[in-house]
């Protein structure tokens, strides 16, 4: 299940929720001293905010330091009806500190720390093996790592002539093949189920060769080769880390730019620009990418509806949906998002150009009804 579907299912629940977003780095002893404070202050600041006893309890008793993590590092937390539904830490400090309840969770904060549902697949290929790792550009564990141990017989071509030695070869050759060919099918497999981004292949160099020879077009088309194995023993682990690092990001940047670029060159009555032509299209499931700058919208409310259209600016709007509270414009966009399978794209301030922090793309024509 790809993250937006999971947050789909918790969307579906009911409130209240409690959504914290804390800063939780330990590196200095001000963030040691921070730490022992800071579950009490956030008990206190939930309980203020009219949360119920039950999810404030919940709150007491969780770890809130992390643990092994490297500072300056968050912890992102959604508690409902006595639960914890979500609990991450991620790298870096919040841009905007979070501890609050109401009547839906504020999801902007786990969705914007580089699109929650880009995924993209690592290949550490070697002859006799390989190392599979799929990984979510929002957290730095992977979802899925496996290997790959293919043939090992014969794998090492031997110098010289002769009939006998050219045969030798020649198995040796097919052997390699077959390792990834195996490989090839596993990460094919991964780009089809889990809507992957970026293929990052690295390794041996005829192990490379013969893998980027197997993969499908899909596969394939996603491909960015880092030139180094990292096995070997001296190999710089850390250098090839950052690689992995600068290729996600200019992935992600690439997919930014081409649905923005997408935006622009939209004919008018396939996009809705601003709150209120936004507003509308979620109302009508018209919403195929709705793009959000991540700081934007501090002004607006909204009204949550507990079933479609999910959102509303007055009661009038509401149709005779059940209103279940107000809520902030930027979580209530997300919320009606997600309610209606539209993609996600947050953006970094002023990426839509300073006009409104809000746009959308559309699945059909504004003004018109939907085909059945």
């Amino acid at each position: 299940m790809t993250v937006t579907g999971r947050l789909t299912e918790l969307l579906r629940m009911p409130g209240p929720w409690c959504t914290v977003h804390v800063g939780v780095g330990t590196g200095t002893v001000d963030s040691l001293e921070a730490m022992d404070l800071l579950g009490g202050r956030i008990q206190e600041t939930l309980a203020a905010a009219g949360a119920s006893k039950e999810d404030v309890k919940t709150s007491a008793a969780l770890t809130w330091r992390a643990e092994g993590m490297p500072g300056p590092c968050s912890r992102y937390v959604l508690i409902s009806g006595g639960e914890v539904r979500i609990n991450e830490v991620r790298p870096g400090e919040p841009p905007v500190e979070i501890i609050d309840t109401g009547p839906i969770p504020n999801l902007v904060p786990l969705l914007q720390a580089t699109g929650a549902d880009f995924t993209y697949v690592v290949v550490e290929a070697e002859r006799a093996k390989a190392e599979i790792r799929l990984y979510r550009a929002s957290t730095p564990e992977p979802l899925t790592q496996g290997e790959i141990h293919g043939d090992t017989e014969n794998l090492k071509k031997v110098p010289g002539g002769g009939l006998s030695q050219g045969r030798y070869q020649y198995r040796t050759e097919e052997i390699w093949r077959r390792n990834a060919n195996e490989t090839a099918a596993e990460v094919d497999a991964a780009v089809e189920g889990h809507r992957v981004g970026l293929v990052i292949v690295s390794g041996d160099v005829r192990a490379r060769q013969l893998l980027l020879g197997e993969l499908g077009s899909a596969a394939a088309s996603l491909v960015r080769v880092i030139d180094m194995n990292s096995h070997p023993a001296g190999a710089d682990r850390d250098k090839f880390d950052v690689e992995v690092e600068r290729l996600v990001a200019e992935a992600l940047a690439h997919r930014q730019q081409t649905i923005l670029e997408r935006l622009a060159g939209a004919d008018v009555k396939y996009r809705a620009i601003g709150w209120g032509e936004s507003v509308q299209a979620l109302q009508a499931a018209q919403v195929e990418t709705l793009l959000l700058e991540s700081d934007g919208l501090a002004d607006k409310t909204a009204l949550v509806l507990g079933e479609a259209p999910w959102i509303a600016t007055t009661d009038d709007d509401a149709l005779s949906a059940e209103v279940v509270g107000r809520a902030s414009g930027s979580a209530s966009l997300v919320r009606a998002a997600l309610l209606t399978d539209a993609n996600l794209e947050l953006l970094a301030p002023g990426a839509l150009g300073g006009h409104s922090p809000v746009a959308s793309l559309l699945r059909w024509p504004a003004g018109m009804q939907r085909e059945s």
